[in-house]
């Protein structure tokens, strides 16, 4: 594992409890799904880059006390994303899901996919 790694799993190690779950969760899936994407801690968060300069986007993760947070600078499909959840939160640049919401995980995962996959089609044409 690298030291990035390592950070990451410092900052999960610190966690406790459902919020730690959720975390390890969405990291795991990031490192077996997405190994290709560097992985760092960036607003003391667990982050992933996508891409860099004007066209650079990431991914990142926080939890709160009764609710799991997903950042990123897609705005504009985290407005959609909002409509797909029960109580999204009023932040820009992310969505909320209390951790009793299991269902929304799985939105979440498939926003991941949707996240990346549109960032490859912006900057690649594919």
């Amino acid at each position: 594992m690298t030291k990035v790694s390592n950070e990451v799993d410092h900052y999960i190690a610190a966690l406790s409890g459902i919020e730690q779950d959720w975390v390890c969760f969405f990291v795991e899936y990031m490192r077996e799904k997405h190994s290709d994407l560097e992985e760092v801690i960036s607003f003391q968060m667990p982050t992933y880059k996508l891409g860099s300069g004007k066209l650079r986007n990431y991914i990142a993760f926080s939890p709160a006390k009764n609710h799991f947070s997903l950042h990123s600078m897609d705005f504009e499909y985290i407005g959609m994303l909002k409509e797909k959840l029960v109580k999204p939160g009023k932040g820009k640049g992310c969505v909320n899901v209390k951790y009793t919401s299991l269902e929304e995980r799985e939105i979440l995962v498939e926003a991941i996919e949707e996240i990346i996959k549109r960032k490859k089609l912006a900057s690649y044409g594919k």
